[in-house]
């Protein structure tokens, strides 16, 4: 499944992390590496199965195992108005 980042929401990548910043609320949620990794290849029109198999390939873990984890930050991001389907 495809997603984006809401209108009212800013996405910064500091490094290997990044922040989110809520425009509407002022809330900002920090993300590590993968999870920066994930919202970047969402912003370029990935998948979440294709960044999913990205990230395992490039950090030779279990895909399933990246799937799980993704799936859940998703959700969590999902939750938080921070991301829409596309």
């Amino acid at each position: 499944m495809k997603f984006q980042l809401a209108k009212h929401v800013s996405f910064t990548a500091v490094d290997d992390e990044a922040v989110i910043l809520d425009l509407n609320s002022g809330a900002y949620y920090g993300l590590n590496h993968i999870g920066a990794q994930l919202v970047e290849q969402l912003k370029q029109g990935r998948s979440s199965e294709q960044a999913s198999k990205r990230i395992a390939e490039q950090y030779q873990i279990p895909n399933a195992t990246v799937e799980s984890d993704i799936q859940d930050l998703l959700s969590q991001l999902i939750e938080q108005a921070l991301i829409e389907p596309v």
